[in-house]
């Protein structure tokens, strides 16, 4: 599986392979990552190097404590990645904007309902597809006007989900 990571204002391309290896931008490293009490505190060996980590989780982003640093790190899979590179700057920062399914697949959860506020990268609803669970996000923030789905329905790609004003 394919990630990106953003790391103050730094990318990095990581591809997670077989037997704890990882390349990281092309390089290839020998990760190991083990929560120790099942909730935040998590040992973390990287090339034979060793780090007791604290690690705090909102979305997709991760709040990351390493020998006393906080590391703040946003994370796409591949797909999102390349669903942001696709829309980027074809948002309006006004008027509606309908969020459409980007694949076809089953509703498992719609997140809001008529009249809430929203914020932008605000889970809307969740789409499976190939038997994985995709988060669909608000394009930017806004008040859900119209939501044209409900849990259990099949979509089309490019089926109007959720209306945004």
């Amino acid at each position: 599986m394919k990630y990106t990571a953003i790391i103050n204002d730094q990318t990095y391309e990581i591809e997670i392979s077989a037997n704890n290896s990882v390349l990281v931008n092309g390089e290839p490293h020998t990760i190991d990552f083990r929560s120790i009490d099942g909730i935040a505190l998590f040992s973390l060996l990287i090339d034979n190097a060793s780090w007791e980590t604290l690690v705090q989780r909102e979305g997709d982003q991760y709040r990351v404590v390493i020998d006393g640093h906080l590391h703040v790190v946003d994370v796409q899979d591949e797909r999102t990645r390349k669903i942001v590179k696709a829309t980027k700057g074809a948002v309006a920062a006004t008027g509606e904007i309908a969020i459409k399914a980007p694949m076809p697949g089953l509703v498992r959860e719609v997140n809001v309902n008529a009249g809430d506020a929203v914020k932008a990268r605000q889970s809307i609803v969740i789409l499976e597809a190939m038997k994985m669970e995709n988060e669909i996000r608000a394009p930017r923030e806004g008040i859900v006007k119209e939501i044209r789905v409900k849990a259990g329905d099949k979509v089309e790609q490019g089926q109007v989900l959720v209306v945004v004003k």
